[in-house]
Parts: C-alpha cells; sequence; structure tokens
C-alpha cells in the first residue's frame, strides 16, 4: 500500500484514518505569532498523545501565504501520495481509501473528496451536494452542478467522475506527479486561484481531475477572511492575472475584459510557468475548453465592444 503523507492540521486525522494508510502528518505554521504561534503546544500534544513517530510541526520564520506554504510543506513530504487538506476542515471515517484508487488507476490524476459543510458559528455539520468544479472568465470559483439523472443510474452515486476544476483546499496527489507539475506558482501571494492553475495544467499537461464521491470531507466556509493580504494588492486578481497569461494564450484578453483590466497588467515573472508548459509538451486552453470544459463559452460582445 502507498504511504501517505498528509499536510494538515486538525489531530482528528489520527482518529478516522486507517493507520497502515497515514504515513506522516505535517503541519506547517506560518510565521504565526503572540498567542498564535503553536509550535511548542503542538510538539507538547504529539508527545504525550504518543503521535511522534507521525506528526511533523514545521515552521516559517518568514510569512509565506498560503500557496507557498502548501509547496514548502510538499517538499518535506516523504511518502508516495501526499494529501493537502487546510486548517479548517474535519474528515470523515473511512475518507482516504476513495481518494487512493483513481490514483492506483492513473497515476497522473488529482483526486478530490466531496466537501461537506460545516457550520462557522456552531460547528453543525451538513452533507453537501455531489458536484464538479468550474470557473467563469474572471477566474472565479464555482460549483458545477450534476443533472439529476445522472444520480439515476445506481453505480453514478459512487463512481469517480471527472471534474473541469478543482476547490483549494482538499486534494489527493502523488508526490512525484505533483513535482512534475512544478507545485503551486511560487510567485503567486498569499491566497486565490493556486487551484485554477493547477487544475488547467493537470489537465492541459496530460493528468486529470477526479471526484471521489464516496470520500467526504467537512468545510468550514468562513464569512471573510480571517487574515492581512498585501499591502495594496488583491492577491486573487493579481493571481488570476498570472494564471490567463501563462495558461489562457489568446483566450487570456476574456480574463482582462472580465476583470476590467488593462493586458499589459504586471504579473511579475511567469517564466517558469511558462517554460514548464513548454517541457511538458502541455496542450492550450483552447483544447481544455473543447475537450475538458465545454461549458466555458466564449463571450459574446457587441461589435464596438471588441
Amino acid at each position: 500500500m502507498p504511504q501517505i503523507p498528509v499536510i494538515y492540521p486538525n489531530l482528528g486525522i489520527f482518529e478516522r484514518t486507517s493507520a497502515h494508510l497515514l504515513h506522516e502528518v505535517i503541519l506547517y505554521e506560518d510565521a504565526s505569532e503572540e498567542e498564535h504561534a503553536l509550535t511548542d503546544h503542538l510538539n507538547k500534544f504529539a508527545s504525550v498523545m504518543g503521535y511522534t513517530n507521525k506528526m511533523r510541526v514545521t515552521r516559517s520564520e518568514e510569512r509565506q501565504g498560503l500557496i507557498r506554504a502548501k509547496a514548502l510543506a510538499s517538499r518535506q513530504a516523504t511518502g508516495d501520495i501526499i494529501v493537502f487538506l487546510d486548517s479548517h476542515c474535519e474528515v470523515t471515517e473511512r475518507w482516504l481509501e476513495p481518494l487512493l484508487a483513481p490514483i492506483k488507476e492513473n497515476p497522473n490524476s488529482i483526486v478530490l473528496p466531496i466537501i461537506d459543510l460545516i457550520n462557522p458559528f456552531t460547528f453543525d455539520y451538513a452533507k453537501a451536494m455531489v458536484t464538479k468544479s468550474g470557473f467563469d472568465w474572471t477566474l472565479t470559483f464555482k460549483w458545477v452542478y450534476i443533472p439529476w439523472e445522472y444520480f439515476d443510474i445506481p453505480e453514478n452515486n459512487v463512481k469517480p467522475f471527472d471534474s473541469p476544476a478543482m476547490p483549494g483546499g482538499l486534494l489527493a496527489v502523488r508526490r512525484e506527479y505533483f513535482r512534475t507539475l512544478g507545485e503551486y506558482d511560487m510567485g503567486m501571494e498569499i491566497w486565490g486561484a493556486e487551484n485554477i492553475e493547477l487544475s488547467l495544467k493537470t489537465w492541459m499537461c496530460g493528468g486529470r481531475v477526479v471526484v471521489a464521491p464516496c470520500s467526504r470531507v467537512g468545510h468550514v466556509f468562513r464569512y471573510r477572511r480571517p487574515y492581512k493580504g498585501k499591502p495594496f494588492m488583491d492577491t486573487t486578481v493579481h493571481n488570476s492575472a498570472r494564471v490567463a497569461k501563462t495558461w489562457m494564450d489568446d483566450h487570456a484578453k476574456h480574463f482582462f475584459r472580465a476583470r476590467s483590466l488593462p493586458t499589459s497588467t504586471d504579473v511579475g515573472d511567469i517564466s517558469v510557468g511558462l517554460e514548464l508548459k513548454k517541457r511538458l509538451n502541455c496542450k492550450n486552453m483552447e483544447w481544455y475548453m473543447k475537450n475538458v470544459y465545454p461549458d466555458l463559452k466564449v463571450p459574446e460582445y457587441k461589435h464596438d465592444e471588441l
């Protein structure tokens, strides 16, 4: 069986994961300060609970932001398959096994659970609908609902299925394949659009994004972002523009129009992503829209808007 490192800071993971599959849990503390600095507390907890052989706490003294923090933490993983889980997630019983089966079938798969709903005030848990993931021309994530008749076939209720995109916080991927894909874009800032970038390059560069409906993980959907961004920068817009200029070819113009941004917007150095795209002989955005996400239509403009 593969060895699974989980990059995740919720210790319920030990109670609801098959011990023979759980290789290590990596907790990444991103320069937390004062009462939010938990490294010592977590290490003491691991010692008391007997988790020191599987739980590792690593700390950055300089703030990296969510995106770079996950990439850096993944480089410390030693297992075969990496599972990323955000801090505000809660796994359910036997959540892991369904994520592994599609990777065994196709090692170039990124596999997602169904994301259930945890109330941010009461922490009540509610099952969510089975959906795919997508995005619009602003590169804003959205859920893509599946026609009800799809589930009239019994096996479709449990069979993994392809998704054009993925949410950002919960996924399983083979460690070496994640590195082949260039991990996350280290030029992105803090949070936002990293899931769209990983979705596009996975599909365009020979992989697939799969939802495993038998795996369910709860997620606290917060009403506001609980951390600061970069001064004078909307990180989501900045990161999305990097995705557009790197992966969307001529269709990037639709992003900039949807965001009311000039195509000359400075997104920093994207040479690493462009080189990756060339090295892996990745397909283009036109192919992705035709073969993976046909519901993403080219916008219709009035003649004087072209």
